[in-house]
């Protein structure tokens, strides 16, 4: 697939999440159960809206394979939790991003795509977060799920 990678400004937004530390192979589990722990939050308060799920990994160690992942949605404001469900949010600025479309097995290709090109322009990627919105409901085909990658920047020097 070739990606169309672009550097853009994103604004901070709030989310409600469910978090843990998991590892890389147990992530899409722990997605399915937490976006629907949030959407049974949410819903009764009519804060569920028509954006996309986000799953938002900080604290990635890939000796370890351990990863902090935090799934959920976008909401309005900061909502009060639950315990389970917890006030979360993507942070402002620079950010490089790309859309990756097909099975979410081949995701690590919008990451490659990502940093080879900010590579070439002399850019480093702040690893301490990332974040993913999907943007396909479940039941898509593989091929046409649509997934877009955010990598926020280090300022340029």
């Amino acid at each position: 697939m070739t990606y169309d990678v672009r550097i853009t400004q994103h604004p901070r937004q709030d989310l409600a999440v469910v978090r843990t530390r998991t590892t890389f192979a147990v992530i899409p589990t722990f997605m399915g159960s937490a976006f629907g722990k949030v959407a049974a939050l949410l819903g009764p308060r009519g804060l569920l809206g028509e954006g996309p799920a986000v799953g938002r990994y900080t604290e990635m160690d890939m000796t370890t394979g351990e990863v902090v992942v935090a799934a959920g949605f976008v909401v309005p404001q900061p909502i009060e939790g639950d315990g389970t469900v917890v006030p979360d949010e993507t942070p402002a600025g620079e950010v490089a991003t790309t859309t990756h479309l097909g099975p979410y097995e081949k995701i690590s290709e919008a990451y490659d795509a990502i940093a080879k090109v900010m590579a070439l322009q002399g850019r480093e990627l702040d690893e301490t977060t990332m974040w993913e919105e999907y943007w396909s409901p479940p039941g898509t085909p593989d091929d046409q799920t649509k997934t877009v990658v955010y990598c926020p920047l280090k300022a340029a020097a």
